[in-house]
């Protein structure tokens, strides 16, 4: 007698699982996302300025050896110097600045320091000579609006930018840092750090203002 064939049971398909790989993926992220934002939380206030530099550099292109903490030491250390309003602390591309108004060093169209700007660079003077720093470049830039310059000393711009410039390293190096640091450079009205002009192609007087300024960079 022939035998019946048994027939087995239907088996259900395994479901497919491969999207658990990216899931646990992201899970990771978010855990490692919340783990800096409360080591962030804790963290003191040097360490919160070492990263608010590290993100500043990097934005900046800063090389690594620009993002050391030396460089960082030196903002705050010209920070709790209170320098005045008239000068801007910050860093750029190439290192560590103090932006100066132009109007608080000089007067107008002229490029002999004002009495009352000695004090201000002697305090610069005694910040870049600290042992810690003296290794670094110091470049001094001038920078004018795009005025035209109506002076019979100065033929242009680019002429009272670099008088400016160097009155500022002469003045620093009368203070006492050695002279090999330095390079004084006018850049006239080519590198503005705020437009002349508006939309309408109007003068803005107070972004003129601004951007006659003495900037002095400190690299490594």
């Amino acid at each position: 007698m022939a035998r019946k064939k048994q027939h087995s049971e239907a088996h259900e398909e395994h479901a497919d699982e491969t999207w658990l790989i990216p899931y646990s993926d992201l899970l990771t992220l978010l855990l490692a996302l919340f783990i800096v934002l409360f080591a962030s939380s804790s963290l003191d206030k040097e360490k919160a300025a070492q990263i608010e530099y590290a993100f500043a550099a990097a934005f900046n292109t800063l090389s690594q050896d620009q993002m050391s903490g030396t460089l960082l030491g030196f903002l705050d250390e010209a920070k709790e110097m209170d320098l005045g309003e008239e000068v801007t602390i910050g860093s750029d591309a190439k290192g560590a600045t103090l932006e100066i108004a132009s109007i608080s060093l000089f007067d107008q169209g002229e490029a002999r320091l004002k009495a009352e700007a000695i004090p201000l660079l002697q305090k610069i003077a005694e910040l870049l000579n600290r042992n810690r720093y003296k290794r670094f470049r110091v470049v001094v830039e001038g920078h004018t609006d795009d005025s035209k310059l109506v002076s019979s000393a100065f033929p242009s711009n680019w002429e009272l930018s670099s008088a400016r410039a160097g009155s500022v390293v002469r003045q620093l190096i009368e203070d006492g840092v050695v002279s090999s640091r330095f390079q004084a450079v006018g850049m006239a009205d080519i590198s503005p750090a705020y437009p002349n002009y508006n939309a309408y192609g109007e003068p803005i007087p107070e972004n003129r203002k601004r951007n006659r300024r003495v900037v002095i960079r400190v690299e490594m």
